[in-house]
């Protein structure tokens, strides 16, 4: 059953929260920022703890860890039995946004949408400082190898090294497909101004089609720079959880270093594992 959500925009409450099991309604008619700007510390007002054991402001000062903004939306939800909070950051043209198990406060899925446009050449230093926040290290990290090495042992590691031999880059996305009965790997690379993106045959290695394009956000690339230090959980690790959560094999996979996401189309279902954790996330039939 769902229950009604707590929302807050641009640090306003426009709803109650309905605190599962115990009944109780918690309303509060605003966020208190540290600064006019609503940035740096916040506090929710008339915090009460949810029946999963953890507050918002517990939910909320956990979300500024993982990625350095204004907090715009605060949603606290239910979903197969399973409590959360559903939480929204603005940073300049950047919007993250993240899902806290409402138990442990532990990241259950988080996404990062990018609005790359000229406006980014006017940044100053400090909106460049906060974007490197963006990756900060979750407590509950499990992985034990950084993404250069996450993929060793495998041929996808073939495939980075011989995109990197045609540009010079560092790895945003990677994935297996196949295509009319034939796998490929596609691999896209991202530098300060450009993004390149090559599909390589699985069979040797054989380039099958590739583009250049302009991209112009430092920020992002920097973001990315700092994504490449954290801990995640190796290729074969991921695929091991994967294949065990539905008990069948996999036909094909992604890696989304932005996100420190793996997904992997496993017996018919999708199954996403957080990079970071080695938590299923998702799985969809």
């Amino acid at each position: 059953m769902k229950i009604n959500k707590n929302i807050l925009l641009g640090g306003v409450l426009t709803s109650a929260l309905v605190l599962g099991a115990c009944g109780s309604n918690v309303s509060a008619d605003d966020m208190e920022w540290e600064t006019e700007e609503r940035n740096g510390a916040v506090t929710v007002k008339d915090n009460v703890e949810t029946s999963a054991g953890t507050t918002a402001q517990e939910a909320v000062d956990k979300a500024l860890k993982e990625f350095d903004g204004t907090v715009t939306d605060v949603e606290y939800d239910e979903d197969d039995g399973v409590y959360y909070y559903n939480i929204e950051i603005e940073n300049g043209n950047d919007d993250f946004e993240v899902k806290l198990n409402a138990e442990n406060l532990s990241i259950i899925e988080q996404d990062l949408d990018r609005d790359d446009n000229d406006d980014n050449d006017d940044r100053d230093d400090n909106e460049v400082d906060a974007a490197e926040k963006n990756t900060a290290s979750s407590a509950n990290s499990k992985g034990d190898a950084k993404a250069a090495d996450a993929f060793g042992g495998d041929k996808s590691a073939e495939a980075i090294e011989a995109a990197q031999e045609r540009f010079d880059g560092i790895l945003e996305e990677i994935s297996y497909e196949e295509d009319d009965g034939a796998y490929y790997y596609e691999v896209k690379l991202e530098s300060k101004n450009e993004e390149y993106e090559v599909k390589l045959s699985a069979d040797n290695l054989s380039v099958v089609e590739e583009e250049l394009e302009d991209e112009n956000s430092e920020r992002g690339f920097k973001r990315l720079q700092a994504a490449h230090e954290e801990a995640i959980i190796s290729l074969e690790d991921a695929k091991q959880i994967a294949a065990e959560a539905v008990n069948s094999e996999i036909d094909e996979w992604k890696y989304d270093a932005d996100d420190f996401k793996y997904e992997f189309e496993v017996g018919g279902n999708e199954v996403k594992i957080n990079a970071k954790t080695g938590d299923v996330t998702e799985i969809d039939d």
